[in-house]
């Protein structure tokens, strides 16, 4: 995935902030609102729904639907178990994926997780270097020394290596894009707002929870 597709869709998603009124129900049809993994089997077996975000920290357009994402996820409750993990096709994602996974061994992600998106596209701070990391997160209390260790830790490694394989394994082509069930992918060349991402993950969720109750 080049650069230029992460700002075309990034720019196309944003441009559909100011469409209010999201596909109805009807359309959520595979191929046209969302794909079919090619290969993927389901794993449900009638508890929690998997919902996976692949998101990273330069993308404005995940940083512009994390309050929505949030707010459904919240909503969906114990129906759905809902993790992150940064999306890794091209080399300069790799700092702030790692960035992610550090704060993750160090148990501040709750604390910084928002704050960095908001340095990045509201303050316009640049995180190209780790030095710009490592001043990001002092700020946030964490000691430089401690950041460095974690971000180099054979946990940061391994955690990057399968954010590699499952970005190539799901076929990312932009971000933000969600996995529902392991089978089901959402991405913003498919949708026109924050509003109508979310419908059809939950769309999705639901289609899970039915095919399985059918039992078809």
């Amino acid at each position: 995935m080049k650069r230029l597709t992460i700002i075309f869709l990034s720019l196309f998603f944003i441009a559909g902030l100011a469409q209010a009124s999201p596909h109805p129900q009807r359309l959520f049809q595979k191929d046209i609102s969302y794909k079919e993994i090619e290969g993927a089997t389901s794993n449900y077996q009638g508890g929690q729904v998997e919902v996976l975000e692949l998101l990273w920290y330069g993308c404005q357009t995940c940083y512009r639907v994390q309050s929505a994402l949030e707010q459904w996820s919240e909503s969906a409750g114990s129906t759905i178990q809902y993790q992150r993990m940064p999306a890794v096709t091209q080399d300069d994602m790799i700092l702030l994926a790692r960035t992610y996974y550090a704060a993750e061994v160090l148990n501040v992600l709750p604390k910084t997780h928002q704050p960095l998106f908001t340095a990045i596209h509201d303050a316009r701070r640049k995180m190209q270097s780790e030095a710009d990391v490592i001043e990001f997160f002092e700020e946030q209390g964490v000691a430089a020394k401690d950041f460095t260790q974690a971000l180099n830790s054979n946990y940061v490694n391994g955690k990057l290596r399968r954010a590699r394989i499952m970005s190539t394994r799901y076929a990312i082509q932009g971000v933000p894009s969600v996995i529902v069930d392991g089978k089901y992918l959402v991405d913003v060349s498919m949708v026109r707002s924050p509003a109508e991402f979310v419908e059809v993950i939950d769309h999705l969720v639901n289609k899970v929870r039915t095919t399985v109750r059918k039992g078809s």
